[in-house]
């Protein structure tokens, strides 16, 4: 069997309409205008980055912003931006977490990661381990499972249930009539389900595109309504206890999907997707605003441009809580946030050197008037 290598460039940056010509058109909105606050992270020399999409906690002594990255949990006080968490994790051992540790989840009752495909772990803030699940089998017809977290698939907790999205590197024809795509799994009693879907009809002109197969979903939890996003799909699909339907969220700009080479150099086929294409990648929920949050990639910037934009066009697509949508923003750079108590914040980067990591909250009500 040939082995296989995927070139993947994971690269993303993000107008406004409005048809009432007697109040502020919003196709004059920018990504400034909705910026109602800044929030400055300090970072150290212990510090190799910031995740962009961080997670909100409430403690004893206030609200706190938690990241983990390479066994190291750090925490920054909430809004002031300090650092006062640092816990470090074992790889192997009785504590030992495994060498997957980018998928997990960090939650009120501490952190589950996902180790190796097939096992789950639970650690606490002090760096123990406080449990171990076996995760169901992989079915014969899916041949193997990719228990993703990025870009846009972030584990769930709910309950006792963990909420976790099987991706695909490829979409390839063999797993086409697949269904089985998102594990619940109850950490109670240790038993599982699916949540069940069918990629679109489309999705068959796209086969071994690394960039327009994989998909990216957002689960609800005040709802448990489900939102499923598709690269090369306008429209999301929402899935509840009830039904199944598509729902437009559509940009205003005409899009241009298109494939990538799949090549044989010598033992190895080589995936190369077209970074020139369009995509919609990650969508999310802000529960302060109610509005949902799906980025598309349009196209790439010219050579001149790149320096100062980053490699892609990216637009970011507004829809309420009834997913009527409110506007589009062209967004300033490759970028992710997260939700807190006040609101929705994306991040900027660094601020001048890089001992500050910025992020800015975006007032979407703003887009209702």
């Amino acid at each position: 069997m040939k082995r296989i290598i995927f070139f993947i460039t994971t690269a993303a940056l993000f107008s406004f309409s409005c048809e009432r010509a007697e109040e502020k058109s919003l196709v004059n909105f920018t990504f400034e205008d909705l910026i109602v606050d800044t929030l400055i992270l300090e970072k150290d020399e212990s510090l190799a980055q910031i995740s962009e999409s961080l997670i909100y906690l409430e403690t004893d002594s206030g609200g706190i912003l938690l990241d983990f990255q390479r066994l190291q949990l750090v925490g920054f006080s909430y809004p002031e931006g300090k650092k006062v968490l640092e816990q470090f994790y074992m790889r192997e051992g009785p504590d030992g977490i495994g060498s997957s540790t980018f998928k997990h989840v960090i939650t009120g009752e501490g952190i589950f990661f996902i180790a190796a495909e097939t096992k789950l772990i639970q650690a606490d803030f002090e760096g123990n381990v406080l449990a171990r699940w076996e995760l169901p089998g992989v079915p014969s017809e899916r041949l193997y499972v990719n228990y993703s977290v990025l870009p846009g698939n972030p584990i769930t907790k709910i309950g006792n249930e963990l909420i976790i999205a099987d991706v695909p590197y490829l979409l390839k024809e063999e797993i086409m009539d697949y269904q089985k795509w998102i594990l619940r799994y109850d950490l109670e009693n240790q038993s599982s389900s699916h949540i069940e879907f069918s990629f679109p009809e489309a999705s068959k002109e796209y086969y071994d595109d690394t960039n327009l197969g994989p998909y990216s979903h957002y689960f609800n939890s005040a709802t448990e309504e489900i939102l499923v996003s598709f690269p090369i799909s306008d429209s999301l699909l929402l899935i509840s206890a009830d039904e199944k339907k598509w729902i437009d969220a559509s940009t205003d700009q005409t899009l241009e999907f298109l494939k990538g080479r799949t090549e044989e150099q010598g033992e190895y086929i080589v995936y190369s997707p077209d970074h020139n294409s369009a995509r919609y990648t990650w969508i999310t929920y802000d529960p302060v605003n109610r509005v949902y949050l799906r980025q598309v990639i349009t196209g790439l910037w010219s050579e001149a441009l790149r320096e100062t934009k980053g490699p892609y066009k990216v637009k970011l697509i507004v829809l309420d809580e009834n997913f009527e949508k409110l506007g589009e923003l062209n967004m300033p750079r490759n970028g992710n946030g997260f939700s807190t108590p006040d609101g929705f914040y994306y991040a900027i980067g660094f601020l001048g050197g890089e001992e500050e990591v910025g992020f800015v909250r975006l007032d979407f009500s703003k887009m209702r008037k």
